[in-house]
């Protein structure tokens, strides 16, 4: 009796084993709990997410849905030039809220984003263009300068 429950206990351990579950874990957190979180573009729920269930592999874990997304694509390419600025600065946003993961089987994987950090990004990337601006100009004053000093 005992060698059959022992038998049929080590194949069910052997099948758990060999054709186990392949999913991993997504944990997502914020600063702010209820901020929507979206995984490939669709809705996966609201801050905080507790190992949520998915297959192997890798993804995208987003704040923003992917209409959002598309929406400023679209205006980066055929509006008018403040309105693809705007674009342009509300992309930085979206990629700071937007993290690429990998899922691997049996394991947990964290995000955590920052609501500091999102509504900063477009500042860091203003103040990005601006000093590679001031770069360039800055110089090309040198090279002129030098070349000046050096034609005299």
């Amino acid at each position: 009796m005992f060698s059959i429950f022992y038998v049929m206990q080590s194949v069910l351990l052997i099948a758990i084993l060999l054709f186990g579950q392949n999913n991993g874990y997504l944990t997502v957190n914020t600063d702010k709990p209820g901020v929507n979180v979206y995984l490939e573009g669709d809705l996966i729920g609201t801050t905080p997410i507790t190992n949520y269930s998915l297959e192997a592999g890798e993804y995208s874990v987003s704040l923003y849905d992917s209409k959002m997304i598309e929406n400023e694509y679209w205006n980066l390419r055929n509006a008018g030039p403040f309105r693809k600025l705007s674009a342009l600065w509300q992309l930085t946003r979206i990629d700071a809220a937007t993290e690429k993961i990998n899922i691997f089987r049996n394991k947990a994987t964290k995000v955590s984003f920052y609501t500091a950090r999102i509504k900063r990004a477009p500042f860091l990337a203003k103040c990005a263009l601006g000093g590679s601006i001031l770069g360039i100009f800055g110089l090309g004053i040198l090279t002129g300068v030098l070349i000046a000093s050096l034609a005299n």
